[in-house]
């Protein structure tokens, strides 16, 4: 074997070692909550978005359209700051739109949270009482709540990425 070849044998080596002690660091149990994570915050997303729409069309389907979105906001908040396990966040080396900032300042990500999922409660409640006047206000509350969140602890790359 060449000196060259075992230089190139044993770089290989070593990048495979990196992203086993990586990994390993990381935790698979966080790195494999990062995908669902992100399918359950789109989930609630689109959930308020299709919500959003409905006022917009100015007739309101609420069996169809507006109480089981509300319904799915409400569900998916509950759990919502569980999503976040240390070690979940961009040091797995896998594709996240959660910044450092969520561990960093993890008082601060919890308070605000915990007011979405409030918020998202408060919409629940009103959807179920099919109240129009209501709905529309608590929606933009709702939003105001998610946005709050996503000012600090998304990166600004996921709006970049995800433009409609």
């Amino acid at each position: 074997m060449s000196v060259l070849s075992f230089r190139r044998i044993s770089a290989a080596v070593l990048v495979v070692f990196g992203f086993t002690v990586l990994e390993a660091a990381a935790g698979p149990a966080e790195i494999a909550q990062i995908k669902p994570r992100q399918d359950k915050l789109r989930d609630m997303g689109g959930a308020l978005k299709a919500i959003n729409d409905e006022i917009k069309k100015g007739r309101l389907d609420w069996d169809n359209t507006i109480l089981p979105n509300a319904q799915t906001i409400k569900d998916r908040s509950v759990y919502l700051l569980n999503w976040f396990p240390k070690g979940s966040g961009p040091e797995t080396g896998k594709k996240t739109y959660a910044l450092p900032a969520i561990w960093q300042k993890n008082d601060e990500f919890q308070k605000l949270g915990k007011a979405v999922q409030a918020e998202a409660a408060k919409l629940n409640e009103i959807a179920l009482k099919k109240d129009e006047a209501g709905l529309k206000a608590q929606v933009i509350a709702t939003g105001k709540a998610c946005k709050a969140c996503h000012d600090d602890f998304r990166s600004p790359d996921y709006e970049k990425e995800n433009e409609e």
